[in-house]
């Protein structure tokens, strides 16, 4: 009996080393997943543990290193991240995250605490004071300790706190204690009196410049663009996951390339189940569309539809259907950059 334990226990461990992508091969890749957040998350879920936090010091390194304005490349750092930690895997995302705040420029962090407190990371209702309290210290002691070893160290550990202060509703002022109790002594005042304060807007106009300038970071994206480019509402909440463990009866989280959500053929969301704030630019030039765009039904991709959100020559001032040289000009790509 004891030997078919232990034999079904190392075909276990056999199988789970061979379902892990060695590093040579998600190093190849690590390139196209900066690009592709699709690819992002499907290719971290096949990690091991630590692969997947160097996994994504390297992506973001390789974003750094891509051209382009503050806001292209702030958005770019979010759909990354973002990607990372809906990929990772509950048991992994504290190390994960810790990972992201090391790595990410500071100017980028402005966006990414925002936005990851409303939405990865955002309290649930039914969440109590004392769960959440030990969410908050047990998350910023791991970061805190990783961001120790990275530069601008404390200033990175404190935008992670200013994440968990924005999601803390009710308990924002005991989360900026915990916040501040697990950042470094000598960053401690400096963290309560001028960069908390003005980071959040309290008593003064809202400002990052005390934290970028105290990092001496470079210049801070409007987020406003940045949200424009990389469009986003609210997804599920990852708060809990930070906890120890794996949630019970968890399966791999994440849409698989090849197998969009069925929302994605209705235009509610996009392939990593993220709803899209706007519709996109290819559902508004083709006169016909496929079926399933309509129908939110993938049985019905083989069958056009008129489109709903074409509008060439639609709106002609003569009434009599309009004709191309009246038609509505489109969008065009990366207009908003």
């Amino acid at each position: 009996m004891k030997s078919k334990i232990f034999a079904m226990f190392f075909a276990l461990i056999a199988t789970t080393l061979l379902a892990q992508m060695p590093r040579s091969e998600w190093h190849a890749k690590v390139g196209e997943c900066a690009l592709d957040p699709v690819v992002l998350k499907a290719t971290i879920s096949q990690l091991s543990s630590g692969d997947k936090t160097a996994f994504i010091a390297e992506v973001n390194e390789a974003i750094s290193k891509m051209p382009g304005s503050a806001e292209v490349k702030a958005a770019q750092f979010l759909a990354a991240n973002r990607a990372a930690v809906r990929g990772v895997g509950s048991a992994d995302r504290g190390a994960a995250l810790a990972e992201i705040y090391a790595t990410v420029p500071p100017e980028s962090l402005t966006v990414i605490n925002e936005e990851f407190a409303k939405s990865e990371f955002s309290r649930s209702s039914t969440m109590g004071d004392v769960q959440f309290m030990n969410i908050v210290s047990n998350a910023m002691s791991r970061i805190a300790q990783r961001c120790a070893s990275a530069e601008s160290g404390s200033l990175r550990a404190c935008f992670a706190g200013l994440m968990f202060i924005r999601a803390a509703g009710n308990s924002a002022d005991a989360a900026m204690d915990a916040v501040i109790a697990a950042l470094p002594a000598e960053s401690q005042q400096e963290a309560r009196n001028t960069w908390i304060p003005s980071a959040l807007g309290k008593e003064q106009p809202q400002s990052y410049d005390p934290m970028l300038a105290a990092a001496q970071a470079g210049e801070e994206p409007d987020h406003v663009t940045v949200i424009g480019i990389y469009s986003q509402q609210i997804v599920e909440s990852m708060l809990a996951d930070l906890q120890a463990g794996v949630l019970p009866k968890e399966q791999a989280d994440g849409v698989k390339i090849g197998h969009p959500p069925v929302d994605f053929f209705n235009f509610d969301v996009d392939a990593m189940s993220v709803k899209m704030g706007e519709i996109p630019r290819g559902r508004i030039q083709l006169p016909t569309i496929p079926g399933s765009f309509i129908t939110g039904d993938p049985a019905d991709k083989h069958t056009q539809e008129e489109n709903p959100w074409f509008s060439d020559g639609r709106h002609s001032g003569d009434g009599d259907g309009g004709t191309a040289g009246d038609r509505e000009p489109g969008p065009y790509w990366l207009q908003k950059l």
